[in-house]
């Protein structure tokens, strides 16, 4: 018979007392929600705490472990094998064993973050744009109008693993679905802290955004919603139709003040990427 969760010192403390109230050991176990079994146990050992247990040994040494530990911070992508490989005792040391004492000590395998490769340009942009509007309140934030382009696919799929039984790899339950050309829809939208949604545009089926394109885009959906929002400023960020010369010049025509120079692989500073 497999025995259930091992009692805890507190509870064993009440066990002891509820006894010696002279309490059976059928109330105690239905007081404590344990079962009678337990409740003998616990009233037939003299001792509250746990008796020490001998266990299966450690193959690895607390200096064995340190070194595992070390290894994997001095080459954080190194597999389990090629730090076993370094280790004086590889015939005794599984790969397991050493994922077990990485994990133990926090540092578990996980997916490295991705981030773009700036040049000095890069760089330079970057700390001249923060250093521009370094001292904008949350206010002057609110008086700007944010917009951007995105292509949403209808049957897109962000799953990567699933966990199913054995021989159900071809269960709808655990299938995602899959087309060889899945639509796609490009659409361009702003928003404001004023006055929330700026417009939205739906591109037609297969079409791309280009500066004629987007100037019909400012023309229909710009103008009006800066006038409703109130605001004083547009950004955009620095994709070749937004910075074209036709775009740069009707943009001056109608008086529309652009933030920017917006930096070249930027981080995302525009909100509208998280909306």
């Amino acid at each position: 018979m497999v025995r259930g969760k091992e009692l805890t010192i507190a509870t064993r403390a009440q066990v002891k007392l509820l006894h010696d109230m002279h309490f059976s050991q059928v109330q105690i176990a239905a007081k404590l929600k344990i079962s009678r079994c337990a409740v003998q146990r616990c009233i037939t050992r003299a001792a509250l705490v746990s008796r020490k247990r001998s266990g299966r040994l450690r193959v690895t040494s607390a200096r064995t472990d340190n070194s595992i530990i070390r290894m994997c911070k001095c080459s954080p992508r190194a597999s389990s094998l090629k730090i076993k490989l370094q280790l004086p005792d590889v015939e005794k040391i599984s790969t397991r064993t050493i994922r077990r004492r990485l994990f133990c000590s926090g540092l578990k395998s996980r997916r490295p973050a991705k981030k773009p490769l700036l040049s000095m340009k890069n760089i330079r942009d970057r700390l001249c744009f923060c250093k521009k509007f370094k001292n904008w309140s949350s206010d002057d934030w609110e008086n700007v109008l944010f917009s951007d382009e995105s292509t949403f696919t209808q049957f897109y799929s962000f799953t990567h693993h699933i966990r199913r039984p054995r021989s159900k790899r071809y269960d709808p339950k655990y299938c995602t679905s899959a087309v060889k050309q899945s639509a796609k829809l490009m659409v361009w939208a702003a928003f404001s802290g004023k006055g929330g949604r700026g417009g939205i545009w739906f591109m037609l089926p297969g079409q791309t955004i280009n500066a004629p394109v987007y100037q019909t885009i400012l023309h229909d959906k710009l103008l009006p919603f800066l006038r409703i929002h109130d605001v004083d400023y547009f950004l955009h960020d620095g994709a070749p139709c937004h910075t074209a010369k036709s775009i740069t010049k009707w943009l001056q025509e109608h008086s529309v003040l652009v933030i920017g120079p917006w930096p070249g692989s930027s981080p995302d500073l525009n909100p509208i990427e998280n909306l």
